[in-house]
C-alpha cells in the first residue's frame, strides 16, 4: 500500500491525536510509578515524534518498545528523552512477548489494518495478554467520512466499486494503485469496526467516544490486560 505524505502537526488528524494522549496521561498517572514499560503494536517513530512531546506525564515511562513487521529496518532512538527499541513482530501472533510484560500495550489506528474479524481477534487477545493496562485506538465504520481513502460511506461500497476508485483516483493519504489486484488487496485489507465489535472484542473495557462534529468518529478503548 502506497501512503502519500500526511505528517502534518496543524493537520485536524493530527490535532487528534494529541487530545488522544490524555487517555494514555491518564493511564500513567493512575499507575502512581515512573518506571512503565510501554508497548506500542503496530506504530512507529513518526507518531512518537509528533506526539511524546504533548504527553504530560511521560516522565512516568522508561522505555517504549515498538513492535512491528518492518521493525527490523529501524535504528534505536531516544526521544523527549525517553528510548525507544523496535522489535519485529506481528501484532497478532506475540509468542515471544511473555504475559503481562508491559505495564501498558498501546495500538493507535492499527487493529482495522490487520485482516479479518479473526485476526482483529487475534490481535485484541494480545493487546489484552501482554498488558497490564491496554488503550486501543480504531476509527468508527460508521462515521460518514472513511478515514482513509476520504470517501463518504466508502466501506460499505462493493469491494470492485473500492478498487476501482482506488485504482483510478489519489484518495485521502492513499496514492492510486493502477494495479488491479493491489487495488482490491488494499480496499479488502483495511477493516474498520462497528462498536459492537469492539465490545465483542475488548468485553470488559470502557469504550470512550471520540466525537467530530456531533458524531463519532473513533472509539478509545481503555482496560486491564488478562495476565
Amino acid at each position: 500500500m502506497r501512503v502519500s505524505s500526511h505528517a502534518n502537526q496543524s493537520s485536524l488528524s493530527a490535532r487528534l491525536r494529541r487530545n488522544r494522549m490524555r487517555y494514555l496521561d491518564a493511564l500513567i498517572h493512575a499507575s502512581g510509578r515512573r518506571d512503565l514499560f510501554l508497548a506500542d503494536l503496530g506504530g512507529t517513530r513518526s507518531f512518537w515524534e509528533m506526539n511524546l512531546p504533548y504527553l504530560e506525564n511521560k516522565d512516568g515511562l522508561t522505555s517504549i518498545d515498538i513492535f512491528n513487521l518492518d521493525a527490523a529496518s529501524q535504528e534505536e532512538c531516544e526521544i523527549s528523552g525517553i528510548p525507544v527499541h523496535f522489535r519485529s513482530g506481528d501484532v497478532t501472533n506475540l509468542n515471544e512477548v511473555a504475559a503481562g510484560q508491559y505495564d501498558i500495550a498501546f495500538s493507535n489506528s492499527v487493529i482495522e489494518h490487520v485482516g479479518n474479524l479473526d485476526m482483529q481477534d487475534r490481535a485484541a487477545c494480545e493487546i489484552q495478554r501482554i498488558s497490564r493496562n491496554f488503550m486501543v485506538q480504531t476509527p468508527n465504520l460508521r462515521f460518514p467520512l472513511e478515514p482513509h481513502f476520504y470517501v463518504p460511506f466508502f466501506p460499505f461500497l462493493p469491494l470492485g466499486v473500492r478498487a476501482w476508485l482506488h485504482q483510478h483516483f489519489t484518495l485521502g493519504w492513499l496514492k492510486l494503485e493502477p494495479d488491479a489486484l493491489r487495488a482490491r488487496i488494499d480496499c479488502d485489507q483495511i477493516r474498520l469496526l462497528s462498536q459492537k465489535e469492539i465490545r465483542l472484542l475488548f468485553p470488559d473495557a470502557a469504550v470512550h467516544k471520540e466525537r467530530l462534529v456531533g458524531m463519532v468518529k473513533s472509539f478509545i478503548v481503555i482496560g486491564k490486560g488478562t495476565a
